[in-house]
């Protein structure tokens, strides 16, 4: 597991090395959150999230790739594996962004479909960013209804910390951790968190972003 983490880390960190453009912020990854922020990646640019989690009630490790690349600036396409049994592919599109909204409130559309159960996830994501502090809240359908209230604060100006609560139906988690941008295109965090009661799970990952 460490071995493939450095791998991914010192593999992001070459790919990156050339990058030219300073024109765009800092990397905007979806890990490690369960909640979708409103915003999409930069346009012109290809983004992978990869993660390595640990699950306490059967004693296993999971492994995932999430690929994100722009359309038009406000649509974004993405596609995840689990390398075993999840795969996805899905798009997210812009509604509402904050600069242009008198309450600074941004909002997106997500659309994801499961390509081994045919299943279908629609989700509305809503972000509202405060003096110290953020929030965001997801509201979607996969099956049955569910959502997500997240929390967040900056720890300075590469760390950020999280706090998120899960609830549908089957299942309610509760989610924490914090993230790392070492430099602007790259991103590592570490997390962790409940499944009712069922056990507790934790996670480390490396993002980054090609310009």
């Amino acid at each position: 597991m460490i071995k493939f983490l450095a791998l991914l880390i010192l593999t992001s960190t070459f790919l990156v090395a050339h990058s030219q453009d300073d024109s765009i912020g800092n990397i905007d990854a979806q890990r490690p959150t369960l909640t979708e922020s409103y915003s999409i990646i930069a346009s012109n640019t290809l983004q992978f999230e990869n993660g390595i989690d640990y699950l306490e009630d059967s004693d296993s490790f999971q492994y995932g790739s999430f690929l994100r690349a722009t359309l038009l600036n406000k649509f974004e396409l993405r596609a995840f594996t689990d390398y075993e049994h999840l795969n996805t592919v899905g798009a997210k599109f812009v509604v509402m962004h904050p600069d242009r909204t008198g309450l600074g409130l941004g909002a997106s559309f997500i659309y994801t479909r499961d390509l081994q159960n045919t299943n279908d996830d629609f989700r509305l994501a809503l972000s509202k960013s405060f003096e110290n502090w953020f929030a965001t809240y997801n509201i979607g359908y996969h099956e049955a209804f569910y959502s997500i209230v997240l929390l967040g604060c900056p720890l300075g100006e590469d760390f950020n910390y999280f706090a998120e609560y899960y609830i549908d139906p089957h299942l309610n988690r509760m989610h924490s951790g914090f993230t790392w941008i070492p430099l602007r295109d790259i991103q590592l965090d570490l997390s962790g968190g409940w499944m009712d009661t069922d056990g507790w799970y934790a996670g480390l990952g490396a993002s980054f972003r090609l310009r």
